[in-house]
């Protein structure tokens, strides 16, 4: 099966319903994982919050682990060498992630904690909008990063731009007490809301 077979059959389970935003996300992070052959690779999406613009990891796949795992939003996504690389370049390329100039405001929350040596980071967009960035990510040792790595991210964003647009803007949070907020591509930050009283 070829990379557009791939990515065309996770994003036709979504369309058909056969899964979820978040399974599309998770299943999305896990080929980026394999296809780029790297420890991690995960989807993120910018996020205005009351503190301000944040990158959020809506799915983060680790192959270490074999799983899904947390991580932390990174603030100020609208400044800083970081952001101000992905919006000239398009991407950050990084195979010393923790002697990259673009990194630098990362590297005690982030790039140091999580044992991250070796970063690739892309800007993907839909119709002209910037809604995130996909990462890959090194742990434990260093990864050179090559252009084939680079368009391979590059064609991934193309060809699950409007499934991405979709899980952005469709995902839906049915805990109690649990409400998405209502703009796109917001509704990934949940806000929790109290439960009124039951109706008489």
């Amino acid at each position: 099966m070829t990379e557009a077979d791939a990515l065309q059959t996770i994003s036709s389970q979504l369309e058909r319903g056969e899964i979820d935003s978040a399974q599309f996300l998770e299943r999305l992070a896990r080929f980026m994982a394999g296809h780029i052959e790297c420890s991690r690779a995960g989807v993120w999406f910018f996020i205005d919050t009351q503190f301000g613009r944040v990158l959020r990891c809506a799915a983060m796949y680790d192959a270490t682990r074999d799983g899904m795992i947390a991580t932390p939003d990174i603030p100020n996504a609208d400044i800083g060498p970081f952001f101000q690389a992905l919006l000239r370049d398009g991407c950050v390329v990084a195979p010393d992630a923790r002697a990259h100039p673009a990194l630098v405001d990362l590297q005690a929350g982030y790039i140091v904690p999580l044992d991250i040596h070796s970063k690739l980071g892309i800007c993907f967009s839909v119709n002209g909008v910037l809604l995130g960035v996909f990462s890959c990510e090194q742990c434990g040792s260093s990864k050179v990063w090559t252009q084939r790595h680079l368009q391979a991210l590059r064609q991934i964003g193309s060809h699950a731009s409007l499934a991405l647009m979709r899980a952005a803007s469709s995902i839906v949070d049915t805990a109690p007490g649990a409400l998405w907020h209502g703009t796109d591509p917001n509704r990934l930050t949940t806000m929790p809301m109290p439960l009124g009283p039951k109706d008489a």
